[in-house]
């Protein structure tokens, strides 16, 4: 009787087996792009930056958010941008196919609103209007990062909304509606902006404005993402270094990767804004501990030149030229 009972439960776990192995779950991101952040919170710190299509295989549930892991990074993700798979059953597949097809095409909710933490189409709306209307100078990626949140704020506190970095259906009807307030001027040259974008002529004067040790903001123009930095030191431009990890992780979000690419940015330091450039490559001496960032980075101005060859590098100008087009 034993005997004949062990083979039945034998029988059961083996067919088990391959059912659990089914339900183990991949997904697939909708989403422009999407960012995977440290804890399931999108004031959390981003820990890589997914794009349409990737791959992620689903560890565990945590509320609306998925822990995921990809490329050798683990993190959260929010569920609504993952279009999860199974090979249980056609009809989950199809029902998985249709699903990523209205994700891919709102990236959020419905009704078009939209706030930090999301991407794709609703927020590239939001964006657009709020170039429209002089409020976002950013590009149109589809990302709810931080430039984008500082120019809703903006918009809504002209509009005479509540302020709160988020837009809900009262704030996405007030931009769309003709009796939407303009940015001011005098926005531009407010405190919260920064002022007029200055041009930084590094070996007149320039490398005395930042000194070294100074704490100061940069801020990408491409994403309108910002974080803080500290110079360390640099006789032909600025070494610099993240301050902290979190400022490590929005800057590696803005590359992907890291990479001497050159980029245009806007450095905020005692109340000026001056049009620079970056390279993304963490390099030579690093003097602040426990940052994530192994190394320092490299700021150029007008004028500035390479370490290594002592010129000027025609692509930092190129990209300082482009920031001068830009106001924080």
């Amino acid at each position: 009787m034993k005997k004949w009972q062990g083979a039945i439960i034998l029988t059961v776990l083996l067919c088990l087996i391959p059912m659990f192995a089914a339900l183990a779950k991949s997904g697939t991101v909708t989403a422009s792009s999407l960012n995977m952040r440290k804890a399931a919170s999108s004031e959390s710190s981003v820990v890589k930056v997914l794009r349409k299509g990737d791959k992620v295989e689903i560890k565990s549930t945590d509320g609306s958010w998925y822990k995921v892991s990809c490329g050798g990074k683990t993190g959260y993700v929010a569920k609504k941008y993952i279009s999860t798979s199974s090979s249980s059953s056609s009809s989950s597949s199809k029902s998985s196919k249709s699903s990523s097809k209205s994700s891919s095409k709102s990236s959020g909710s419905s009704d078009g609103t939209c706030g930090p933490g999301d991407s794709g189409s609703n927020v590239k709306t939001v964006q657009k209007l709020l170039k429209k209307l002089g409020y976002y100078s950013g590009s149109i990626d589809g990302d709810y990062g931080n430039g984008t949140k500082t120019a809703v704020k903006a918009f809504q506190k002209r509009n005479g909304l509540s302020v709160t970095g988020k837009v809900n259906s009262k704030t996405l009807s007030k931009m769309k509606s003709s009796g939407a307030k303009k940015a001011s001027s005098s926005s531009s040259s407010s405190s919260d902006s920064g002022g007029k974008t200055e041009r930084l002529d590094w070996f007149n004067g320039g490398s005395k404005k930042i000194p070294k040790g100074a704490v100061f903001k940069v801020k990408d123009i491409k994403t309108g993402k910002v974080f803080t930095v500290r110079r360390w030191s640099g006789y032909n431009h600025i070494d610099a270094e993240p301050l902290t990890a979190s400022d490590t992780a929005i800057m590696k979000s803005i590359y992907g990767h890291w990479s001497w690419r050159r980029r245009a940015v806007l450095v905020k330091y005692n109340g000026h804004v001056y049009a620079a450039s970056m390279n993304g490559m963490p390099h030579g001496t690093s003097t602040i501990s426990r940052n994530n960032f192994d190394g320092h980075f490299c700021i150029h101005f007008y004028g500035s030149k390479t370490h290594g060859s002592g010129k000027v590098d025609s692509a930092h100008q190129s990209c300082v030229a482009t920031a001068m087009k830009h106001s924080w």
